[in-house]
């Protein structure tokens, strides 16, 4: 494992030193150094309403946690550690989740299967709010006079792959595959020994089961926000652009941050998408303006404050302090 982590990240590292190579250094600095202190808090006010509209998405789908307004900061302080390891280790999207349950249960006495359903169901909203968002995406780029046909048949392969796999992770859900999966296992000489496994499979295929079975309105609450999350996205990297003087319309944002999104699923087993985000902004520019220096500035932009959100969520992982609550929420 330790050997894949090295890998991953080299992997990482060398798609940023490629496209390093190919930028003017001297300009993207100057393009950076002129964002102002007023910019760069609009830019962490963006991020910050970002995350809160994915606390949110979240929040729907406990079936234990209450939706009130306490409850949503502690979720935003969880998520925040959480997303930080997400951001450092391997795995991407799946290495902070076993802290953000942990937390749960040890400070708030949130059943693991709770949370670790919530977390599953939230990935699922989100992945599908991101399937709507990228389609508009392709809309956009099949109208776009700049995008040459590779372009467009490009984004289009992608998002049909993209939904493909969304459909395959709702059906194994909904059909308790999981579950079905674990107990053929546990019916195995080594059935004993996954004896906990397939129980764990069976509670939680069940409060997936509840969860589809509640009011549609909680769900479409769940996806409403995840959309959200996306947009603001889309707001964040206008609002850079903007302030490094490189202004692009609305729907090229909403285009290239949804090809972001797109692609960083994807590469979700390199640490912070190194490299991935990089590359991705530098092409998606280029493809639209015919310059990909600005959208190396964007990226980089972007790593600074993934680097100052991360240091602040670590800290705070730091400093919270595990209380032990092992049966009941803790209001």
């Amino acid at each position: 494992m330790r050997f894949a982590k090295l890998i991953f990240l080299l992997l990482g590292a060398s798609l940023l030193t490629y496209v390093l190579m190919q930028a003017d250094i001297t300009a993207i600095w100057q393009q950076i150094a002129s964002i102002s202190i007023v910019g760069l808090g609009v830019i962490f006010v963006l991020y910050a309403l970002y995350f809160g509209a994915d606390v949110l998405s979240w929040q729907y789908t406990f079936e234990t946690v209450p939706r009130t307004t306490h409850w949503a900061g502690r979720l935003y302080l969880i998520r925040m550690i959480g997303e930080a390891y997400n951001n450092i280790t391997p795995m991407g999207s799946v290495g902070g989740e076993p802290v953000k349950a942990w937390l749960l249960k040890s400070n708030y006495g949130v059943p693991l299967a709770d949370s670790t359903a919530s977390l599953i169901l939230a990935k699922t909203a989100s992945m599908f709010s991101l399937v709507l968002f990228v389609f508009f995406a392709v809309l956009i780029a099949f109208d776009h006079p700049h995008l040459l046909s590779a372009h467009k048949n490009w984004v289009l392969a992608a998002f049909c792959w993209f939904f493909f796999n969304i459909v395959v992770f709702f059906l194994m859900q909904h059909l308790r595959l999981s579950s079905f999966t674990a107990t053929r296992l546990g019916r195995s000489r080594f059935g004993e020994k996954l004896s906990k496994l397939v129980s764990g499979m069976h509670e939680m295929d069940e409060q997936f089961a509840r969860f589809y079975r509640r009011p549609r309105a909680q769900l479409w609450w769940a996806m409403g926000w995840a959309m959200m999350n996306w947009i603001i996205g889309a707001a964040e990297l206008y609002a850079i652009l903007y302030f490094i003087g490189y202004p692009i319309s609305w729907t090229e944002a909403w285009l290239i941050e949804s090809m972001l999104q797109l692609i960083r699923a994807v590469a979700f087993f390199i640490p912070a998408g190194l490299g991935v985000q990089e590359g991705t902004l530098m092409f998606a520019y280029a493809a639209i303006t015919g310059t990909p220096t600005p959208g190396i500035a964007a990226a980089l932009v972007r790593r600074f404050r993934e680097l100052v959100w991360i240091s602040i969520s670590l800290l705070i992982g730091l400093a919270f302090k595990v209380q032990n609550v092992p049966t009941e929420i803790k209001d």
